[in-house]
């Protein structure tokens, strides 16, 4: 059985990018241990239920999607995109049954820059509100992300956050001739301020031993943030140019998670040379991933775990704000960040 602790609700989690879901096709994903079915009606507009049919439970995902109707497999039941029922195929024509009073559930679901974000509530309440907004990706509604790379990581949601936000791993995991090499370390200096629902290192200038960042010129500044339920972001200033690189980590289950990588750039190079940059975007989660593997074998045994010093210091906020925010969400009371401003140092 699930950890309750494990997944925090009443927030926003990444589906995938827009790219994956067609007019008329149906997607069945599984999100933090719960099943939905998701799926784009004719004018466009995405929807997401949950994935069983309130008959007997057979997944929607499984049946058929015409005409803004989604029909069951196993009894030919119908529901509308809103989930309620239209239909019973079975019934007499002369029943006085109504079928629009059975309604499967219907999540929260926000379209952003191409991305779809579905809003996975603690109760499943008819006509949810959420009362959250959807993560801010940084971009103009008119921006789109061009999606990168998606991978399924062997490891719960908190083992792959500590992985997002880990600086030390860094050196050692990703060194290649693009970045930077294990034999060139550098004391860190990085100042830290809270944010609504994470943290974020100040805007800076990047690290002088990364040669990613070596060739971008004209007052290159970046700024990372960390957002609960784990969304990285880096938004990078070259002059008045921008990048914005974001990791996005939705818990699939108590075993899975997936990482998903969207970037944008207007920067004319980088856009010429997408095809290479994207090669190399897949190394460098593919290298994450390897290490990723290597840590499910090693947790197998159960070993005792530890975070140690300024370095693991941003995990340790991590598992304060998640317990906070659960807090927060049981007493129905405001949220307060634990987290205060200041100045963190590792070596990396």
């Amino acid at each position: 059985m699930t950890d309750p602790s494990l997944f925090l609700k009443n927030l926003w989690y990444l589906a995938f990018h827009s790219s994956f879901l067609k007019k008329g096709k149906l997607i069945g994903k599984e999100m933090l241990g719960e099943k939905i079915v998701i799926g784009r009606d004719s004018t466009g507009k995405v929807f997401a239920l949950r994935d069983n049919c309130p008959h007997r439970g057979v997944p929607l995902s499984s049946g058929w999607f015409k005409d803004d109707t989604i029909q069951c497999c196993y009894h030919g039941w119908t529901f509308n995109t809103d989930g309620v029922c239209q239909g019973i195929p079975a019934m007499a024509p002369d029943a006085t049954f109504d079928p629009s009073k059975i309604k499967v559930f219907q999540y929260p679901v926000a379209e952003i820059n191409d991305t779809i974000w579905i809003y996975i509530p603690e109760k499943k309440l008819p006509s949810t509100v959420p009362n959250e907004p959807p993560p801010n990706l940084v971009l103009n509604p008119d921006q789109k992300f061009k999606h990168v790379e998606t991978v399924m990581m062997p490891a719960d949601i908190d083992h792959s956050v500590i992985g997002l936000i880990d600086p030390a791993h860094v050196t050692f995991v990703h060194q290649s001739w693009y970045w930077r090499s294990a034999k060139k370390l550098k004391l860190k200096e990085k100042k830290f301020e809270p944010t609504g629902r994470g943290f974020k290192m100040a805007r800076h200038a990047p690290s002088s031993n990364s040669k990613g960042y070596g060739i971008l010129k004209g007052g290159t500044s970046t700024e990372i943030t960390f957002e609960i339920p784990g969304n990285r972001t880096e938004h990078i200033q070259v002059g008045k140019k921008q990048i914005v690189s974001i990791t996005i980590l939705t818990p699939i289950n108590e075993k899975q998670t997936e990482l998903t990588h969207i970037f944008y750039t207007d920067i004319a190079l980088a856009n010429l040379l997408w095809l290479p940059l994207k090669r190399l975007g897949k190394q460098f989660i593919g290298q994450d991933l390897g290490v990723f593997n290597k840590l499910n074998e090693g947790l197998k045994s159960k070993p005792t775990l530890s975070l140690i010093g300024e370095p693991d210091l941003q995990a340790r906020w991590y598992f304060e704000i998640k317990r906070l925010w659960a807090l927060s969400k049981q007493n129905n009371e405001p949220f307060v960040n634990p987290v205060k401003a200041q100045t963190l140092h590792w070596v990396t």
